[in-house]
């Protein structure tokens, strides 16, 4: 039998506005700490910048876990051979995976089922992903707790911890949400990614599209590049200066994360650069500042 109105509800989900997702991240990583599981895994690609320090990872500095990396393939999938290597070690007590810059891995259901396996509770950074996860429902589901950036998907401050499974629905953070037309900002950003990989088709010599096909359901939060011949930093210093707000996410990796041994990790990290995608961008917008990234590129060439 089917009822009038629906009388069971999925399991709930809980949201909770913090000052910022770092803020977010730290009050739920208060409770995660034991004596018998005390590290944390983390994926080999994190920042850092001297004027905001890591966002993700100085609240593991401050919570008493034990930072671990597992690796990542040159285009940032999760490679699952390292993953499970750490998992299969009874310390760790939390799994990190990241949803860089709107983009879902794959292999995260496998992630999370290894995972589950072994005990191990798991947060989804999806601070680039939010719109992935509310209107795309591609992320953020699957771990016990998910972390949103409001300012780089919205025009607000503040971040969000979603608890996954909570008994009831609580929020003091969706009215921070809900006031922006989601759905609207998640099309105009599908649709500014989908132009620009078009005009970019024909600098395949100059720079790297790092996933050059948005799967269903995904919200860019940029458009990540690698430079492949022009100096990285130079071409994002003109850019800037242009009026143009590109960013290298990220320029500078956490010091754990050492070259010798990460090294795709620090090769993109030189050359990755982010076009913005946001819903301010018209199709004119882009086209300018496509016509300025061309003549930027031979500018700085090496």
């Amino acid at each position: 039998m089917i009822g009038k109105a629906p009388a069971e509800r999925p399991p709930a989900r809980s949201f909770h506005l913090f000052g910022s997702a770092r803020a977010a991240f730290g009050y739920w990583l208060a409770g995660a700490p034991s004596v018998e599981r005390d590290v944390i895994l983390l994926p080999a690609y994190i920042g850092w910048s001297s004027r905001e320090g890591s966002g993700v990872f100085d609240p593991i500095a401050a919570s008493g876990l034990r930072p671990r990396f597992y690796r990542l393939t040159p285009d940032l999938a999760i490679d699952i051979d390292s993953l499970r290597a750490h998992l299969v070690r009874a310390d760790v007590a939390v799994l990190l995976l990241i949803h860089y810059f709107g983009h879902v891995d794959p292999a995260c259901s496998t992630a999370v089922r290894l995972a589950r396996e072994a005990g191990v509770q798991i947060v989804e950074d999806a601070a680039h992903a939010m719109l992935s996860d509310l209107i795309g429902g591609t992320c953020g589901r699957q771990g016990d707790a998910t972390l949103y950036s409001l300012h780089k998907m919205v025009p607000a401050t503040g971040g969000v911890l979603v608890r996954n499974r909570a008994a009831t629905s609580t929020s003091d953070a969706l009215p921070a949400i809900w006031r922006h037309d989601l759905a609207a900002i998640a099309v105009r950003r599908r649709r500014n990614a989908a132009y620009l990989q078009l005009q970019l088709r024909d600098l395949a010599d100059e720079v790297e599209i790092l996933w050059p096909n948005l799967a269903e359901g995904e919200i860019p939060q940029t458009l990540p590049l690698r430079i492949l011949r022009a100096d990285r930093d130079a071409v994002y210093h003109a850019m800037n200066a242009a009026g143009y707000g590109v960013v290298s996410l990220y320029h500078t990796l956490i010091s754990p994360l050492t070259e010798t041994e990460f090294p795709d990790a620090h090769r993109l990290s030189r050359s990755v650069l982010n076009l913005p995608v946001h819903q301010d961008a018209d199709p004119a917008s882009l086209d300018a500042m496509i016509r300025h990234f061309r003549n930027t590129l031979v500018a700085c060439r090496k």
